[in-house]
């Protein structure tokens, strides 16, 4: 099984957020910096449906990712969307 690997910085100290589009699914894990060897919060989704944005954070799954500039966050959707992988956009609270 091949899939994409990435890691994007989100603009909150050292902290990475690694993203992997596979078929089906998107993996999305944060690490405290590039070189830690677990991720702080996992995220997964169906790659058609499970993807969103709301305001500055990434949503996975449950699980929101926040980036401190919507520049980092733009960067992860516009690398994820490169792989097909569908992205809403939810209205902020």
């Amino acid at each position: 099984m091949s899939f994409d690997l990435t890691h994007i910085a989100t603009g909150n100290g050292e902290a990475v957020l690694c993203l992997q589009a596979q078929r089906h699914i998107v993996w999305a894990g944060l690490y405290p910096k590039a070189e830690a060897g677990a991720p702080l919060e996992i995220g997964v989704a169906a790659r058609r449906t499970g993807v969103r944005t709301r305001g500055n954070q990434l949503l996975v799954g449950d699980q929101a990712f926040r980036f401190h500039h919507r520049t980092h966050l733009r960067r992860a959707v516009l690398w994820l969307q490169r792989r097909g992988v569908r992205i809403t956009t939810e209205a902020t609270r």
